[in-house]
């Protein structure tokens, strides 16, 4: 048993041959996925920065009468998240870069994720523990919360920012509420009184400004009236990613984690056809860091295609019941299609696939369709989710040498299809269906 071990892990570790480089601080490149990664360079989001620049410039040309309220929109993986910790990390940096910033108020940013930190009073306990260590997690009134909140911003001097990043997690009820506290933090008189602050614009002062990032299109029409009022009416929408912007993406994040030899374009064009149909850049990122664990648990140099559809698998698992309730001839030429990829190609020709199937029937001892019902079944097999089919123009020369079909499997591990359809070859007295 110990010496199984032994060599196990002097396997495992061999030569610390990992498809992951090392990056800064010696950790691994890993950290280049994970979801609380920050990039250096935020890929197709130049015009959604732009505006959140424009929106809260206030808070560098009049800190301490910055109140502004914006939402950001977007369905998931549109960059949200990343935008707006990247957009205050910078404005952060920027403030401190300024010739006069001894003279002004200092920047504080915070950044509460809602399905995480899902009540006002957990929302308000975590921003304050950041403020004042040790602060009780219990024993206050959101209203007091809120009190002392405000308080600190004048008496630790800062302006702030706070991000509600996923507000949809928050109860509806509280959800309105809390936001309608948030747009009136500093009217109360109390709270002005305590800090001679009066009533007129010239002397208006506020130190407190609010980014809100949701999912849902609909949610300023849950508001009442006067809390949506009070946020205003800045919103910014993320669309989802095109395809070519996904692969920007995650060639970006593939180029800092992973070793260059274990990945190539066509592998990246590969995730991003993938992560195109929802322009979802955070399940393209997930989808790369699992084929590259597969890769090492498997103890290859290189993500393969047959990396990337396991992974595939882990995150949206298929059910085995569709392909158990194809007719035999749409599970023969699944089974071929298969086969010819499993030779570590990404895509198959219709009359390459056609040649295999027409194998395995002699094999198998089946009478293979005609080339119309072929064509039929390739259909039926690409509505049911299970193949993917690309037409492409080919041209040599500038003309035109007609069009191929490219016939690509990817959201069913290989070795599964193969050992699942197998007896198909091994018994020969399978009955044939229409």
């Amino acid at each position: 048993m110990t010496d199984s071990k032994k060599n196990f892990f002097q396997k495992a570790f061999k030569n610390n041959q990992s498809v992951f480089k090392m990056v800064e601080d010696n950790q691994s490149g890993e950290s280049v996925f994970s979801t609380n990664y920050i990039p250096d360079q935020i890929w197709h989001r130049e015009d959604e920065m732009r505006q959140l620049v424009n929106y809260f410039r206030s808070i560098i040309t009049h800190p301490t009468t910055s109140n502004r309220r914006v939402i950001l929109y977007g369905v998931v993986g549109t960059g949200k998240t990343v935008l707006s910790r990247a957009f205050a990390i910078q404005l952060s940096n920027f403030l401190k870069e300024q010739e006069n910033s001894r003279n002004r108020p200092n920047f504080r940013f915070f950044h509460v994720n809602c399905r995480k930190t899902k009540t006002p009073h957990l929302i308000l306990t975590t921003i304050l523990r950041q403020l004042v260590p040790g602060f009780p997690l219990r024993g206050f009134s959101v209203e007091e919360l809120l009190r002392m909140f405000t308080l600190l911003l004048y008496e630790q001097n800062l302006v702030s920012l706070l991000i509600l990043d996923e507000i949809d997690y928050l109860i509806p009820d509280e959800r309105i509420d809390f936001l309608y506290a948030l747009s009136r933090i500093e009217e109360s008189p109390p709270m002005r009184n305590n800090h001679h602050l009066g009533y007129s614009k010239e002397s208006e002062e506020s130190r407190f400004n609010l980014l809100t990032i949701t999912r849902d299109p609909n949610f300023r029409y849950y508001l009442d009236d006067s809390t949506s009022s009070s946020l205003g009416k800045n919103i910014i929408t993320f669309p989802p990613y095109t395809r070519n912007q996904l692969f920007d993406i995650i060639s970006s994040r593939a180029e800092k984690g992973l070793q260059e030899s274990a990945y190539d374009d066509e592998l990246l064009e590969v995730i991003a056809s993938l992560a195109e149909e929802n322009g979802d850049a955070r399940f393209a990122i997930e989808l790369l860091w699992r084929a590259a664990k597969l890769a090492d648990q498997d103890f290859d140099s290189r993500i393969s295609a047959e990396h990337i559809r396991r992974a595939m698998v882990s995150i949206l698992p298929m059910e085995k019941s569709i392909v158990e309730d194809l007719n035999i001839h749409q599970k023969l030429l699944l089974l071929s299609i298969a086969k010819i990829l499993s030779k570590d190609r990404n895509f198959v020709t219709t009359p390459v696939v056609q040649k295999e199937y027409q194998r395995i029937c002699e094999e198998a001892n089946i009478h293979p369709r005609r080339q119309t019902q072929i064509w039929s079944y390739l259909k039926d097999l690409g509505k049911l989710g299970l193949i993917q089919q690309e037409v492409e123009n080919r041209h040599r020369n500038g003309k035109s040498c007609g069009r191929i079909t490219k016939i690509s499997i990817r959201d069913l591990p290989l070795e599964e299809i193969k050992h699942s359809l197998g007896y198909l070859i091994e018994n020969n007295s399978v009955e044939e269906e229409d």
